[in-house]
């Protein structure tokens, strides 16, 4: 089969390809840039130019484009879109629903919510990790080289750079009231309720003050865009949070490119290549934490799978999905509260041995239930495409 797959550089593209390929597939790479989501004549008159000269069978992104749907529909060929980011608006463009569009999302509370747009073909569908490459890392990893060592390390932003941090003209009134949304939001996994919390009047006096800038005709309410945006706040209160409290009591390196200088107590470790450094650094970290984007209401982030999957110990705020495939204490260590991370924290780092049997017990999990190869077959046979 030969598959065009559209790439915007995403982390996951070498897996994706190396997997179709690996399959025995003919994978033609397209980059071409698009002006807009919704309408782009050049961009379609490109597509489909390298849709026919390749004699594609199939279109595949990460990530649903409206552009690329229509462009699939108008030469009658399949557009498998592999969803994880949560929550991803352009979902709710008309152009999803084209009969040609195949939906694989790995958040199933996000699933669940879409169902009642009458997608024709949409699957509640788990990320996936690539353990031969991650495999291949770590056979390249020389035991007297001591980089990437730490008792706890993170990788990942502290979106300090977030929406509710640039919307400074709100009255006092709606501020306090979001701010006692997330504080109490903070205090909760499992379960997110900001979006419920977000009562009308709210609503109609944040929409005087910021501006939302999506298509009418997307089927997405203003409430839902608000609450994305609040969840991007918490997130970063949580991290910073969180991540001054550990590193107060325990040696933490930070693997980012926001300002270190939010957690000054920690090392900064800059920003690590997704590819070499990142897996080098779960592998050799005691303890790699992970703490969800809140938005991600109830999917495994693919955080959690590159860390198990590189063979590291992953210790995670609860997440239902996370705790249904993966048994907490075995395969991994779920944290519900800033005390129990604590805890936990200081209990592992002083039991190795139960700490590295957990790291490869979850290692194996992920090797089984979450490849690239097994997770990719079972799409494209979803997709009812021979493989």
């Amino acid at each position: 089969m030969r598959i065009l797959y559209y790439t915007w550089f995403e982390h996951s593209q070498e897996d994706m390809a190396e997997t179709f390929l690996f399959l025995g597939h003919t994978v033609i790479k397209c980059q071409i840039p698009f002006q807009d989501y919704e309408q782009d004549g050049r961009f379609m008159e490109q597509l489909s130019g390298i849709l026919s000269e390749s004699s594609c069978d199939v279109i595949f992104s990460f990530n649903f484009f409206p552009i690329i749907a229509k462009t699939a529909e108008a030469v009658k060929v399949k557009y498998i879109s592999w969803i994880y980011d949560c929550p991803h608006w352009t979902l709710f463009s008309p152009a999803a629903k084209s009969p040609y569009n195949y939906f694989f999302v790995f958040d199933q509370l996000q699933y669940l919510r879409l169902e009642c747009l009458g997608f024709p073909h949409m699957y509640h569908f788990p990320l996936a990790v690539n353990t031969r490459r991650l495999g291949e890392v770590k056979k390249g990893i020389q035991k007297e080289d001591n980089r990437y060592q730490a008792d706890v390390s993170f990788v990942g932003s502290l979106y300090d750079n977030n929406l509710y941090d640039r919307v400074c003209y709100l009255p006092e009134y709606v501020r306090g009231y979001l701010e006692g949304i997330m504080q109490a939001q903070l205090m909760v996994y499992g379960y997110n309720f900001v979006s419920e919390l977000l009562e009308e009047k709210i609503v109609e006096q944040m929409n005087q003050y910021i501006k939302m800038d999506l298509p009418e005709s997307y089927q997405v309410s203003k409430r839902e865009m608000y609450a994305d945006m609040l969840n991007g706040k918490i997130t970063s209160m949580e991290r910073i949070s969180l991540l001054n409290d550990l590193s107060q009591n325990f040696g933490t390196i930070l693997y980012t490119g926001s300002d270190p200088g939010m957690v000054p107590a920690a090392k900064a470790g800059g920003i690590v290549d997704y590819c070499q450094e990142m897996p080098q650094v779960f592998f050799r970290s005691k303890i790699n934490l992970n703490i969800t984007l809140r938005s991600i209401q109830s999917g495994i982030p693919l955080r959690a799978l590159d860390i198990m999957g590189a063979g590291g110990f992953l210790m995670s705020n609860y997440q239902p999905e996370l705790a249904r495939q993966f048994e907490e204490g075995k395969e991994l260590a779920l944290y519900g509260s800033r005390e129990e991370l604590l805890d936990k924290t200081a209990y592992y780092l002083s039991h190795e041995k139960e700490r590295q049997e957990i790291a490869h017990r979850g290692f194996l999990k992920v090797q089984k239930l979450f490849s690239y190869e097994m997770r990719v077959r079972k799409m494209l046979e979803l997709a009812n495409l021979e493989f």
